[in-house]
């Protein structure tokens, strides 16, 4: 589900005044004009810096060091010095001048957030479920400013008594398996259980006699095993066959969903020959490439394979779409 967010009002005013910008100030917007404060609250992304706004104030605060982080061969520099600095955040170091218009001009419009809807339409026709961690920190330890995510913390705190523009996009292929006895592996640590309380809503309600098993982790047991009730009912039920669980910081030494799927190679490798779909939802950054590596290196391992045996074995899970991510 597609979420059209509004920015954070304190965050808004907070940019006006590192400008010294006159909320008031007109501002047009598809041919209608606004106040600035309205526009920035509703049609501009004003958290994630853009290049064209990087670039901007690197001109005009005449600073060498922010230029020098924008050269091509400085990428991953720049990357590393921007990761949890918002547009904010650099005015306030880099302070300049500069017009509404100036400024506007170098904004990007507002984008919709993607959800994966955790409910089945089946199960509930007449609401859409979502799980949404609420992203906020601080830059440094000393520091008192809270910085939000857009979307999070708008669904959070600020859209209780609004209307809030949404619109659903449909996914081709990643869904339930169509025969309804089509064993089911998932894999969905964090927020990525989401698609996968919905597919078991959905194979619950459609009467499925295929076996379901999930992969879900998290930091703490106590605080955060998203819909702990709803899991151990669905096990009770016989919908979910079966649950391994990976909380990272209950123990001295880390455990990640790769890690339970190692622990469980040969019978993943069993379902997977009895013709298991294999679903992935979450990080892609990191969680998607480690458990993908597990995935393969079970296959090679528990399948007596080579490398390019291996490689053949994923491929023809992909074509027979059987192996699906949503990945982020």
């Amino acid at each position: 589900m597609g979420v059209w967010p509004k920015n954070c009002p304190d965050y808004v005013y907070e940019l006006e005044q590192s400008l010294n910008l006159n909320s008031d100030a007109p501002v047009v917007v598809d041919t209608h004009e606004k106040p600035l404060h309205k526009a920035l609250l509703e049609n501009y992304e004003i958290c994630r810096p853009s290049l064209e706004a990087l670039q901007f104030i690197a001109e005009r605060s005449k600073s060498e060091d922010l230029k020098k982080l924008l050269d091509a061969e400085h990428k991953q520099e720049l990357q590393e010095w921007l990761y949890g600095r918002q547009l904010v955040d650099i005015l306030q170091e880099f302070p300049i001048r500069a017009s509404v218009e100036e400024f506007i001009a170098v904004l990007k419009r507002i984008q919709p957030r993607l959800y994966s809807i955790a409910s089945s339409s089946k199960a509930q026709p007449n609401r859409i479920d979502l799980t949404v961690s609420a992203v906020r920190y601080t830059r440094f330890r000393d520091s008192k400013k809270i910085r939000k995510g857009v979307a999070s913390t708008f669904l959070a705190d600020r859209a209780g008594n609004v209307d809030v523009p949404i619109f659903v996009q449909p996914s081709k292929h990643f869904h339930v398996p169509e025969k309804g006895d089509t064993p089911l592996i998932m894999v969905g640590p964090g927020t990525g259980v989401a698609p996968f309380r919905g597919f078991l809503q959905e194979r619950q309600a459609r009467g499925d006699a295929g076996k379901n098993w999930l992969f879900f982790g998290e930091q703490h047991a106590a605080t955060d095993f998203y819909y702990q009730d709803e899991l151990q009912q669905f096990q009770k039920d016989g919908v979910l066959h079966e649950l391994s669980l990976a909380f990272s910081r209950d123990q001295a030494q880390k455990i990640y969903v790769q890690d339970r799927m190692r622990e469980r190679g040969q019978e993943i490798w069993n379902w997977l020959e009895e013709g298991a779909y294999f679903c992935v939802c979450g990080d892609a950054s990191r969680m998607a490439k480690d458990v993908d590596q597990a995935l393969r290196d079970i296959i090679q391992q528990y399948g007596k394979f080579d490398e390019a045996d291996t490689v053949n074995y994923i491929r023809k899970l992909n074509m027979d779409k059987r192996y699906l991510r949503d990945v982020y």
